[in-house]
C-alpha cells in the first residue's frame, strides 16, 4: 500500500472504520478502497467515503486526468485480521490454521468468545482459546442452512 495514499483515505475515514487495504493503478486511474467496523458497514457508509475521496483535492492531485473509485468490505472469503472481525463473527464457524509450537495446525469451530488479545472457538466437545499472534490465518466457514 503506498504511504501517501494510505494516509489520504483514513483521514476521510468516518469514526470507527478501519482501513483494510487501499490499491491503486495509475495507468488506470483506478483506486481500491476496502473498510471494515466493529459494526456493519453500510452502503451509506461506503458511499459517503466515495463523496468524500471524490471532493478530495488531495485525490484529484495525485490523479489529474480523473480516476475511477471503488470502496468496499472484505468479502466472506478475506482472513479476519483484527480482534473486532472476530467478535462481529461470534456464533459463526472458522477455519482456522495456526502455530502450535513449529507445528502449523488447522481447526474447524465456532466462535465462542473474542477479545482483544484471543478468540475462543469450541471445536464440537472443547472450548480452545487462541492468542492472535499464533493464528497464521482465519477465514469465515460459509454454511448454506
Amino acid at each position: 500500500m503506498n504511504d501517501t495514499l494510505i494516509s489520504i483515505v483514513e483521514s476521510h475515514l468516518s469514526t470507527g472504520h478501519v482501513l483494510l487495504d487501499v490499491s491503486e493503478d495509475k495507468r488506470g486511474n483506478y483506486i481500491r478502497v476496502v473498510i471494515d467496523s466493529e459494526r456493519s458497514v453500510t452502503l451509506d457508509d461506503t458511499t459517503q467515503l466515495s463523496q468524500s475521496l471524490r471532493d478530495s483535492n488531495e485525490i484529484d492531485a495525485r490523479f489529474p486526468e480523473g480516476f475511477r473509485l471503488e470502496v468496499t468490505t472484505p468479502g466472506l472469503d478475506q482472513p479476519l485480521q483484527y480482534p473486532f472481525q472476530y467478535r462481529k463473527n461470534i456464533a459463526r464457524q472458522l477455519r482456522v490454521t495456526f502455530m502450535d509450537g513449529e507445528i502449523v495446525r488447522s481447526l474447524t469451530g465456532t466462535v465462542v468468545d473474542a477479545d482483544d488479545a484471543s478468540v475462543t472457538l469450541k471445536d464440537g466437545i472443547h472450548d480452545v482459546s487462541l492468542s492472535y499472534d499464533k493464528i497464521k490465518s482465519a477465514k469465515v466457514k460459509i454454511s448454506f442452512k
